[in-house]
């Protein structure tokens, strides 16, 4: 009897857990847009090399002042990046504003390094997944009702994917979530990076920099960097 009942949970949790998901994918553009004017807070995945100075270029063509406060999120020892930080800043900032720019900064372990076995991998994602989980979900749980910020923006490094699940996690409890913004980067012409692949189903807008580089789920945008 009680084997049977095992069995039984054992199937209708996975598949209320599935049903759920597809539900959030069905109907995520649902979500009210916010007004003209309305500042959100922002989060923004700097994944080292050519990604980071990517999205440097992108970041300077919008108003920061809409997006505040603003997280950084980075990977450890990545110094390219805690440069680029201070770049974003302090080209937005005013000698003559007397306040300061609101932003912090957030360091995990890097998911995967580059020719990195796959066997390591799975070890140093678990790795970074708990960091991830820490900061980004359950720091955040004191106040349910917010997000760690409202919308996250990445661009295809590895590490995003962590974080973007780990965002998920709050949409599939029924909490306030993040919404997601992924910019595949400009040196994918004609297909998606892994990274894009395996997050074009989960974000809220997918933006591609060339035409032959989209397909369905993408927007394009034209070049953006």
């Amino acid at each position: 009897m009680w084997l049977s009942y095992l069995s039984l949970v054992s199937i209708v949790i996975p598949a209320l857990f599935a049903l759920r998901v597809y539900l959030l994918i069905r109907y995520r553009d649902q979500k009210p847009k916010r007004q003209a004017g309305e500042t959100c807070s922002l989060g923004v995945f700097l994944g080292s090399g050519g990604h980071t100075a990517e999205m440097v270029a992108l970041l300077s063509t919008i108003d920061l002042e809409r997006y505040t406060p603003r997280v950084y999120v980075y990977c450890w020892g990545d110094e390219m990046s805690l440069r680029a930080i201070s770049t974003i800043e302090s080209s937005r900032y005013s000698t003559e504003n007397s306040t300061q720019p609101s932003y912090s900064r957030i360091a995990f372990p890097r998911a995967r390094k580059v020719g990195q076995s796959w066997f390591s991998t799975i070890l140093t994602t678990i790795r970074t997944l708990f960091h991830v989980i820490w900061y980004t979900f359950l720091v955040p749980l004191t106040q349910p009702r917010k997000p760690w910020v409202d919308v996250l923006l990445v661009n295809g490094p590895g590490t995003c994917v962590v974080l973007v699940l780990v965002c998920w996690i709050r949409r599939i409890l029924g909490l306030s979530y993040t919404r997601i913004i992924y910019v595949e980067s400009f040196a994918r012409v004609r297909s998606l990076s892994l990274s894009g692949k395996l997050l074009r189903p989960f974000v809220d807008t997918f933006v591609v920099q060339w035409p032959s580089a989209g397909g369905k789920g993408t927007t394009y945008k034209g070049w953006l960097v």
